[in-house]
């Protein structure tokens, strides 16, 4: 059974080691940089932990937009021992909620346009494409972003 919790700053390590075997150098995040978002003031940052081990974490930054609240999805990242268990949904669950209870309207994300299990993932949680950012990733790679609707917008409200 997973259960969701708060990061805590001395989970920073193992955080870090599995963000490194979640994605290829280069796209992984610094030690620096996951600290950086893993403990901002305007994070949500989430582990989903099946007893004592980590199966996945999420961070979630809240911006305030003009007339609203957005959640930018930073990253997910699931122990790929853990992949296709419902750990990813569980988390994404946990964050729209908690965003939906800083009162995010919108959640956003990027993801590589060659990750077609995450496009796919993103899509059955109700996510929809967005736009195209030339070479995102390292220079080279493209990402697609995604924007999931939390609440209404009001009429003649602009979600990009």
């Amino acid at each position: 059974m997973v259960r969701i919790r708060l990061v805590e700053r001395e989970d920073l390590n193992a955080l870090f080691a599995l963000d490194q075997v979640c994605f290829r150098p280069g796209v992984a995040y610094s030690k620096l940089e996951l600290r950086y978002f893993l403990f901002r003031s305007s994070s949500i940052s989430l582990i989903a932990e099946d007893g004592k081990d980590i199966a996945g974490f999420a961070i979630v930054e809240i911006r305030a937009e003009k007339n609203s609240r957005t959640g930018h999805i930073v990253t997910i990242d699931v122990d790929p021992a853990r992949r296709r268990q419902g750990v990813g949904r569980v988390l994404m669950e946990a964050l729209t909620e908690r965003c939906s209870e800083a009162e995010a309207t919108l959640l956003w994300l990027e993801v590589a346009v060659d990750n077609d299990a995450a496009i796919a993932f993103y899509g059955q949680l109700g996510f929809l494409k967005t736009g195209r950012i030339r070479g995102f990733y390292l220079g080279t790679l493209d990402a697609l972003t995604m924007v999931k609707q939390l609440t209404e917008q009001p009429a003649g409200t602009n979600i990009s």
